[in-house]
């Protein structure tokens, strides 16, 4: 009995027991190279408030520890930072040893030793890093891919947001420097194909002072720089066996990526050369019979498929002396195809719809062919100055080219001898319709164009910009403060050519007898060219003390419109309005001819444990985005005058979009295994672009209705985000990750603003609408197996065998709702009507894919190779990318449709509208890709 009650004693007193031991950890801290004892060392247990000093004989000890899983941080002045990761503290005594090299040979960098862990305690942001090994895994196939798959980040037909912001918000950095089109509306720019990239980061949510332009987030990329060993690695993937292209899981898809690196002079000079091809004639079964482009000489020659996508990579990395290291960075892309959403005009109300040109189906040869080419060079110098600063200053240069036009027909034919407007006519058989006995109908035509019509856009835009950034940091002796400053600046050339219908008012000559002489630049234009400059300087001091960071930063950015917009202020023939002129002059500042303006960004960001391993992080910043060059420049120029209905006249004294973010965030390494982040995020946008209908007189003397720009609107994101992570040994690394969050506005651009004011008569600048992107649920998936030497099935080995499963399921597209109003007495039809009081109030059906990658490596000596087995989308579920606003889903027939919309059911002569069989209305089916892929 008394041993009995003793049992059941130790038992209930056991957990209070383990509760109070506690770990001691002990070391000495030693010169790598010399083994002398380093006195004064820093340790620190990250995540925690513990730390210690080594003595004099470099030995230290850090007692009271909670027993789990840490990483272990030493730093000393004049040496590279080390850091243990995955230390296993238990109850009692436990021994760790450092060995530091010397700063000057590191540049720098931190050393690292260990699993990298699976959440960073010491970084107050919102930030997730993607390596070149997990990217491998993932099955990607570019950055855009990559960044999709993480949480906070939303993927429509419109393209990649970051925490409900639009998709243009996104800074776009290629080894730091600038890759974005800042022209084209979308939030990216130069595409690098995934083999070439090292790593990508993507920030949501307390980005640093050096990033200027990220009102939504930023993702960097950075590119391979070759090792000091030869390696060739050459991956090939198709959909089809060559009988069965275009047919079932097929859409006649290639991809060849092929990249090859090494030393040039080992030790000194290495290189990373890389080049991709991507082909596809998409899975909406409609193509041109030969894709053109105006732009190229040889267009047929990169214009193989509906979707041509090719990039091309070059880096060499020097190492001058120990701690300074020259590289050059060059990345090419070029896309043809025929999405509307290659050129995404900041203020088209069609914010999320497929860019597939449908009215062309029958005729692709006649739709817009966009061509969209862009370079990109960098060189970038790191070093090291001394034991307590280093620097780097990059310079670069990003050139970008943008053209639509009717699958390369001429700008404007000597001879227009035909009807160039695309129409739906009617043909044989000719159908009729006789709904009362006096009155015979001939039903419209298909609704599609069949007439031999031509696409009606005519565009051009370039941009060239040269960057120049340097940035120096500084670590004071007591490792307390981490300072960072520096200066970028940006000079930039525009050139846009915005044409409706090219050929009204071109030359008509029939027979040579009839010559009419160019009177328009047709029927609406819009054409500048423009020299603007911006830039920022930006000072950030990170303090540590005890376990708390706190970063305190500003960001002074400044821009100048440019002369265009200067001479256009000043010149009384210029479309200019007489206040703005009077506010440009008051808020700019004349600095060496150019009239500048600025603004002062604060970035605070603290963290701070709240018990071991548990660390809570606030975020409070701003950040600003300029407009759109189109609402600053355009109609500015007396010469090139658009006189057309609804033209617009650009606003020189314009302010950024800007955006306050709010964050709270607690981020928990649970085990060294296991992790968890919980966020809480509130961005204030403000200053965004609307249009107002204003009267203004031209050179001529009258007065024209002009839309004019701006600053006026607001929108609001809030939302909560959590994020479970998970690795078993070698072999695992699974996540899983939710959202909600909510979006809300006054408007989703600055045409439905206008359109706003215009139907109901006045400004209503309170009451907010969902934005059209809005998506309140997103839950991703993602498990990457890769079994090593230890890991068998039945006694067969998996060493070899990788498997990677994504899956993502969120909240369908918003639409605004339909109500039933009447039944028609001739045909009917059910006819619903918009319900406009409420835009955007409904969320449409839930969106779901899942993508799975299977691949065996076979290890031939020196060589891999590598098999594999791509699926996506494995259900083969159809989410709705065009909601019918009746049913909240894509349209299936029989469906009833609004009533402005032509209904196959009920057919009537008077509707003449595009049928509801668009093909882009459902995304993309299920693909089945087969790789070989060969590693030497």
């Amino acid at each position: 009995m008394i041993r009995t009650l003793w049992l059941i004693l130790v038992v209930l007193l056991l957990p209070f027991w383990s509760l109070s031991q506690t770990s001691t950890l002990t070391g000495t801290v030693s010169d790598a190279e010399t083994g002398a004892p380093l006195a004064g060392a820093t340790v620190f247990i990250i995540g925690t408030y513990k730390g210690a000093f080594s003595r004099e004989d470099g030995s230290f000890s850090i007692e009271g520890i909670k027993p789990g899983d840490y990483s272990i941080r030493f730093t000393y002045v004049g040496y590279a930072e080390k850091v243990f990761n995955g230390i296993r503290l238990t109850a009692g005594s436990n021994r760790l040893n450092a060995n530091m090299n010397s700063s000057v040979q590191t540049l720098g960098e931190v050393e690292i030793v260990g699993q990298r862990t699976l959440i960073d305690l010491e970084s107050g942001q919102s930030q997730v890093l993607i390596t070149d090994e997990e990217i491998s895994q993932m099955g990607v196939k570019n950055v855009q891919e990559i960044v999709a798959m993480q949480v906070g980040v939303n993927e429509t037909p419109d393209g990649v947001q970051i925490r409900g912001g639009r998709v243009y918000e996104t800074e776009y950095l290629i080894d730091g420097i600038n890759a974005q089109d800042p022209l084209a509306g979308t939030g990216f720019g130069v595409d690098v194909n995934a083999l070439a990239v090292q790593n990508v980061e993507l920030i949501t949510g307390g980005s640093g002072v050096e990033f200027g332009s990220g009102t939504a987030g930023v993702v960097l990329t950075r590119i391979k720089e070759g090792e000091d060993k030869f390696s060739l690695n050459l991956d090939y993937q198709r959909d089809n066996l060559g009988f069965n292209k275009n047919v079932g899981p097929s859409w006649n898809t290639d991809q060849l990526d092929a990249s090859i690196s090494g030393p040039i002079i080992k030790k000194k000079l290495r290189f990373f050369v890389g080049g991709s091809a991507f082909l596809t004639d998409n899975f909406f079964r409609f193509t041109a019979d030969q894709l053109r482009s105006s732009l190229l000489e040889d267009e047929t020659q990169w214009a193989p498929r509906q979707d041509n996508r090719w990039s091309g990579t070059l880096k060499m990395a020097y190492n001058l002396k120990p701690g300074w290291k020259l590289t050059f960075t060059n990345q090419h892309s070029l896309n043809i195809n025929q999405s509307t959403r290659s050129l995404q005009i900041i203020g088209n109300d069609a914010v999320v719809t497929p860019g597939f040109q449908y009215g062309f189906s029958l005729d692709m040869d006649q739709a817009n062919t966009y061509t969209h080419k862009s370079n990109l060079s960098i060189l970038n110098l790191k070093g090291v100055l001394g034991e307590q600063w280093t620097f780097e200053l990059s310079g670069g240069r990003l050139f970008t080219n943008l053209r639509a036009d009717a699958n390369a027909r001429p700008f404007r034919t000597e001879t227009v001898d035909r009807i160039l407007d695309p129409q739906s006519i009617i043909t044989d058989p000719v159908e009729i319709f006789n709904p009362l006995d006096d009155t015979v109908f001939v039903f419209p035509g298909p609704g599609l164009v069949n007439n031999g019509g031509i696409a009606q856009l005519w565009h051009d835009h370039y941009v060239q910009e040269y960057t120049l950034k340097s940035k120096f940091t500084f670590l004071s002796q007591n490792k307390v403060h981490y300072v960072n400053f520096g200066w970028e600046h940006k000079e930039q050339t525009y050139q846009w050519i915005d044409v409706i219908r090219p050929w009204v008012g071109a030359p008509i000559q029939i027979n040579d007898s009839i010559t009419t002489p160019s009177t328009s630049l047709g029927r609406s234009s819009d054409v500048w060219k423009v020299s603007p400059a911006t830039g920022g300087f930006f000072f950030q001091d990170e303090i540590r003390y005890k376990g708390i960071i706190a970063v305190l930063g500003a960001r002074f950015n400044y821009w100048a419109p440019g002369r265009f917009a200067d001479d256009a202020v000043e010149d009384p023939d210029a479309l200019v309005l007489d206040v703005v002129r009077d506010e440009y002059r008051e808020e700019s500042v004349n600095i060496l001819g150019r009239r500048w303006k600025a603004r002062l960004l604060p970035r605070i960001n603290v963290s701070f444990p709240v018990s071991d391993n548990n660390v809570l992080y606030f975020n409070y910043s701003h950040a600003m985005r300029l407009a759109h060059p189109r609402f600053v420049y355009a109609g500015l120029d007396p010469v090139f005058q658009d006189r057309s209905f609804l033209a617009n006249l650009g606003n020189p004294n314009l302010n950024p979009e800007v955006t306050v973010s709010y964050e709270i965030g607690l981020k928990s390494q649970l085990t060294r295994d296991l992790a968890l982040t919980l966020v809480a995020f509130y961005n204030d946008k403000f200053d965004y672009i609307v249009r107002r209908r204003i009267e203004v007189r031209d050179p001529t003397g009258r007065f024209v209705e002009k839309s004019f720009a701006i600053n006026q609107d607001f929108a609001r994101i809030r939302g909560v985000e959590v994020a479970l992570t998970k690795r078993i040994g070698n072999s695992f690394m699974g996540s899983i990750s939710g959202s909600y969050s909510v979006a809300t506005g006054k408007s989703n651009s600055a045409r439905e603003s206008e359109l706003q004011i215009r139907q109901q008569g006045f400004v209503n600048t309170t009451e907010e609408q969902f934005l059209a992107w809005d998506r309140p649920f997103d839950v991703k998936m993602l498990a990457l197996f890769t079994p090593d030497s230890t890991v068998f099935i039945g006694g067969f080995p998996l060493k070899g065998f990788r498997l990677s499963v994504s899956s993502t399921w969120k909240s369908g597209l918003r639409y605004t709702p339909y109500q039933l109003v009447r039944v028609n007495d001739f045909t009917g039809r059910p006819e619903y009507e918009r319900i406009d009081e409420r835009p955007f109030d409904e969320v449409g059906t839930y969106w779901f894919w899942t993508d799975a990658t299977l691949s065996r490596d076979f290890f031939l000596g020196p060589t891999t190779l590598s098999l594999s087995v791509e699926v996506t989308n494995l259900t083969n579920y159809r989410s709705a990318a065009i909601v019918n606003g009746v049913t909240g889903d894509a349209y299936e027939f029989g469906d009833p449709l609004p009533l402005e919309a032509r209904d196959p059911l009920f057919p009537d002569p008077l509707n003449n509208g595009i049928p509801p069989f668009n093909p882009a209305r459902f995304t993309t089916p299920r693909q089945v890709l087969f790789g070989v892929q060969l590693q030497f």
